[in-house]
């Protein structure tokens, strides 16, 4: 493997050095490109955060893994058995991103088949984790070589306008009916509206998209945290302010809530009210 970068974390290091090692001793040569995009590219990697498990609020390391050929069977298992010995020894942050080839990388993410991939630590030999308009977009723009050419070397699929798209369809299609759930009053609506993670994934996660449609351009989520105290107006500066020290870990923000009820309220709130801001700037 080539040497990583140094300001890459330690956390990251880790991972990726014990996955790229195990896939070359197995299958010399499969793996030619490993690009990191996510938080890391960002330089907004939290390798700890509030709250734990699936209701945890650290970043996961996200990759691109790229081969010249679609792997057949046997190296399907290699990168397998790969992914597997790295969350054996290194099960947190999730070890998550995608194989694929650089004809992929060049044609995007709706010419790309079934590839291998893993999401939340678990790996699928066919499957479309992160192959997306966001996926790409951070690649070509953003993306961490540790194997291969930098992306600006590389072609990479970088449309702009169908990124603007799978925005408008994430907040009609999975932020607009996740609010409707969530705003019902039951057991599991309250355990998750009252957990860390529920600020932080919602808040700073519409905020990305609201970014996205008023500037053109991906941030990170503590980005978002930092865009919408800029742009909101004050009715949600203190949301704004708990989800970004929730996701920085008190570096960023600042604690506003004692009452974690009183903050799923207002989490709701500003959701409902910047889907529809975002959806008018489409």
């Amino acid at each position: 493997m080539a040497g990583v970068p140094p300001e890459i974390p330690e956390e990251v290091r880790r991972s990726t050095t014990r996955f790229l090692s195990t896939v070359d001793r197995a299958a010399p040569g499969l793996v030619t490109g490993f690009y990191l995009v996510g938080s890391v590219c960002f330089g907004d990697f939290h390798a700890r955060g509030a709250g734990r498990g699936r209701l945890g609020t650290a970043s996961d390391i996200d990759f691109v893994a790229v081969t010249d050929r679609r792997p057949e069977p046997r190296e399907i298992s290699t990168l397998a058995h790969a992914h597997a010995a790295t969350i054996a020894q290194y099960p947190q942050p999730h070890f998550d991103g995608s194989v694929l080839t650089w004809a992929d990388l060049a044609a995007g993410p709706d010419a790309c088949p079934d590839v291998p991939c893993a999401q939340e630590n678990r790996f699928a030999a066919a499957g479309r984790h992160g192959i997306n308009p966001v996926t790409f977009c951070e690649l070509a723009s953003r993306g961490i070589a540790l194997r291969g050419p930098g992306p600006s070397d590389v072609e990479v699929w970088a449309d702009r306008a169908a990124l603007r798209a799978f925005t408008v369809d994430n907040l009609r299609g999975y932020w607009r009916p996740w609010w409707e759930k969530n705003r019902r009053i039951s057991a599991l609506s309250l355990a998750l509206g009252t957990s860390p993670w529920f600020p932080v994934w919602a808040v700073l996660g519409v905020s990305r998209l609201h970014h996205v449609l008023a500037t053109g351009e991906l941030t990170s989520k503590s980005g978002a945290g930092r865009y919408a105290a800029r742009e909101f107006g004050a009715r949600w500066q203190r949301i704004v302010a708990e989800s970004l020290r929730l996701r920085t870990g008190g570096a960023e923000g600042q604690r506003g809530y004692r009452n974690p009820l009183a903050r799923r309220r207002d989490t709701l709130a500003f959701l409902d009210a910047t889907i529809d801001d975002a959806l008018a700037l489409a």
